[in-house]
Parts: structure tokens; sequence; C-alpha cells
């Protein structure tokens, strides 16, 4: 799946404000209330939604979620903007602005 050219490692990415986050069961649901689709989020889509709570850039996240995970930083990078893909999609988070880092 390619992901959207919005997402470069600058672009700064942000919830979306229609949007409602609720933990059930131990999982973690986020609906969007444009679209009115939801998504239930696994322990490391969960991180990741968390992290969002302030803007980041895509670079960040995937830096930060390669140190927590210590993974290979390419196949977390390619994991990251292939699940900001979709979050996009379903609009459940959107690109603020893109900066040079």
């Amino acid at each position: 799946m390619s992901h959207s050219p919005l997402l470069t490692p600058a672009a700064i990415i942000a919830r979306h404000a229609e949007q409602i986050t609720a933990e059930i069961d131990g999982e973690v649901v986020v609906m969007g209330l444009a679209q009115g689709k939801y998504i239930g989020l696994d322990d490391v889509a969960s991180t990741l939604w968390r992290l969002l709570e302030q803007p980041q850039s895509v670079q960040h996240l995937c830096d930060l979620l390669a140190q927590q995970y210590r993974g290979d930083a390419a196949e977390i990078s390619a994991d990251v903007l292939a699940f900001l893909g979709e979050l996009l999609e379903l609009g459940l988070i959107q690109v603020d602005a893109a900066q040079d880092l």
C-alpha cells in the first residue's frame, strides 16, 4: 500500500478535531465523527495514537517508536507511514504542515 504524498518525514501530523477516542476492554478505539468510521488499535498503534496527543512530525514519531520497540528503523518507518495513511483516509488525523527538519 502506498502512502499519501502528504506524509513525508517532515510532515506534522495531528489528531483530527472531529474524532472521539475511548478505551474499551483494554483496547483503544477511535471514531471519526465526519465519516462515522472507527478503528480499533493494537498496542503499538495505541502507543502511536497517544504520541499524537500533541502534533508530531512523521520522522519524530518513527524515531520514538524505533527507540521504544528497538526494531529496524526502515521497517518501522514503512509501517508508520502505512498506518498514518490509513488514519488519514479514515479522517482520524490531519497533516498540519510540512517543515524542514
